[in-house]
């Protein structure tokens, strides 16, 4: 995971592992990235209590995003 994180309990290691499951059609790779994105994105808040559910929740946002755009390009191509 990026170096950005103080990770000793490992919160983001599980974070990646349920957005993978929880986007399973989504290259796990993509889903590792966006969760280091999206944790670098807040990693300079004051308050760190919060940064793991705010990161969850970007994630999510943007791989729901992804998930999007992709299918309007499937259908888009039919």
């Amino acid at each position: 995971m990026a170096q950005q994180f103080h990770d000793e309990d490992g919160t983001l290691r599980h974070l990646v592992a349920r957005l993978a499951a929880a986007y399973p059609d989504i290259d796990a790779i993509l889903v590792e990235a966006t969760v280091e994105d999206a944790g670098r994105d807040l990693s300079g808040a004051r308050l760190k209590t919060f940064l793991p559910i705010l990161t969850e929740r970007k994630a999510r946002h943007a791989l729901d995003r992804y998930r999007a755009n992709r299918a309007q390009g499937t259908q888009e191509d039919t």
